[in-house]
């Protein structure tokens, strides 16, 4: 059976002497495996339109245990992404979240959209607080939303005293459910309400995202906190990209 879809490489490792298996995040199917059958050979037609985190027209024939790619064309190369390693690097974390938190054939075009418009912006925008904002989006349209407009546990209205976050279960709790069980850190109240603008607003790529550099890290930390919840594990791409954006 043959397979007609635009995708995105989000990871790539080698495979025998000349071979690679891909995990593409395509609009019509979702995550899938993929094997490029000597796409590491000099002279393979394949090779130059399977770098990661490029939009690409595919065309696969159904294998055992994975697509195989016969064609492969580029759509947009998104060639900042390629060309500076900072932005390589959040590149990768979006792909690692993808990879963990998607299963695959499970089809998820309006999540494929957001992660093209992530690369999209990635290639203009500099602002760190981009990255964890698109991620949160995109665990979001899986169906993971933290509870920011009331208490986790009590269900009860926040009032304008100090809440708390909590890692654990993703949300926040009011002073009276922590002193109870003991769980989350501080936040401000100017965090939950950044954190309630970011879940009540589709950000595109020219959508500016104006937060005072004094709340700015703490809500970074607040999502990436989240993201990492959700994924119950922490992510090693993170580590390459924090120690790029120092250098």
């Amino acid at each position: 059976m043959q397979l007609k879809t635009s995708g995105i490489i989000i990871k790539r490792i080698n495979y025998g002497e000349a071979d690679r298996i891909l995990t593409i995040f395509t609009r019509n199917q979702g995550k899938i495996k993929a094997i490029a059958k000597g796409s590491r050979k000099i002279l393979s037609k394949l090779g130059g339109s399977l770098e990661p985190f490029c939009l690409v027209d595919f065309i696969f024939h159904e294998g055992k245990s994975f697509y195989i790619v016969t064609s492969a064309s580029i759509i947009r190369r998104f060639e900042n992404i390629h060309t500076d390693i900072d932005k390589t690097s959040k590149a990768f974390y979006i792909g690692e979240i993808l990879d963990k938190s998607l299963q695959e054939h499970q089809k998820h075009p309006e999540i494929f959209d957001i992660f093209a418009k992530y690369l999209t912006g990635l290639e203009v925008v500099d602002d760190a607080i981009f990255i964890p904002i698109f991620s949160a989006k995109i665990l979001e349209a899986i169906g993971f939303k933290p509870e920011v407009s009331k208490c986790l546990h009590c269900r009860n209205k926040l009032l304008p005293e100090q809440n708390f976050w909590d890692d654990v279960e993703g949300g926040v709790i009011c002073q009276n459910c922590h002193d109870k069980f003991g769980h989350g850190g501080k936040i401000s109240n100017d965090v939950i309400k950044i954190l309630r603008l970011i879940f009540s607003t589709e950000f595109s790529v020219d959508s500016k995202i104006n937060i005072n550099d004094k709340y700015k890290n703490q809500t970074e930390q607040v999502l990436e906190s989240y993201i990492e919840g959700v994924l119950e594990r922490e992510l090693k791409s993170k580590k390459f990209m924090k120690d790029m954006a120092k250098s």
